[in-house]
C-alpha cells in the first residue's frame, strides 16, 4: 500500500476499528494502542489490497491483536500465580497423611509389630509378601496385624 491509501485509511477507519476494539477489549487505553498497532501492520502490509476491502482487513487484524492480547495477559496471570503459590502448599495433604499415620503407628512399641504394620497397610504389600519379607509365617503376619489394630483402637478412640 502507498502512503496516500494509508493516510486515507486512518482518517476513514481509525474511531471506527477503535470502537470495534473496545467492545472486545472493554479498556478504553487497549483498545487505542490496539488500533495504532493495525495501522502499522497495515503499512507493512506489501499486497495490495482493494478499497473495499481495507476495513474488513483492518477489522481483521484489530481481531487478531486483541486475541494475542488477551492470550499474553493470561499467560503473565498463569505464571504469576504460579509463582506466588508457595510450593510447600501442594504436599501439604500427603504431609499431614504421613504424620498422623506416624502418630498412629507410634503407639505400637513393638518394632517388628509396628514394621509389619506398616508394610501391610501403608505400603500395601499383601500377606504373603510381608511374610516373605520378615522371615516369617502368614499366620504371624495376620495376629501382629489383628494386635496392632487392637493397640491402637485402644490407645486412640480410648
Amino acid at each position: 500500500m502507498n502512503h496516500t491509501q494509508i493516510n486515507d485509511a486512518y482518517i476513514n477507519y481509525k474511531s471506527e476499528i477503535t470502537r470495534y476494539l473496545s467492545q472486545i477489549v472493554k479498556q478504553p487505553q487497549d483498545a487505542e494502542d490496539l488500533a495504532q498497532d493495525c495501522f502499522i501492520r497495515l503499512m507493512n502490509v506489501t499486497v495490495h489490497i482493494p478499497e473495499d476491502r481495507i476495513l474488513y482487513y483492518l477489522k481483521r487484524i484489530a481481531r487478531n491483536l486483541a486475541m494475542d492480547s488477551f492470550r499474553r495477559r493470561t499467560r503473565t496471570l498463569r505464571r504469576d500465580s504460579r509463582l506466588e503459590t508457595p510450593a510447600h502448599h501442594v504436599d501439604t495433604p500427603q504431609m499431614e497423611i504421613n504424620e498422623g499415620v506416624n502418630e498412629i503407628v507410634s503407639h505400637i512399641h513393638n518394632t517388628e509389630h509396628r514394621k509389619i504394620l506398616e508394610l501391610r497397610l501403608i505400603h500395601g504389600y499383601s500377606i504373603k509378601e510381608t511374610a516373605q519379607m520378615v522371615n516369617r509365617s502368614e499366620d504371624m503376619i495376620k495376629s501382629s496385624v489383628f494386635h496392632a489394630v487392637n493397640r491402637i483402637r485402644a490407645k486412640v478412640i480410648s
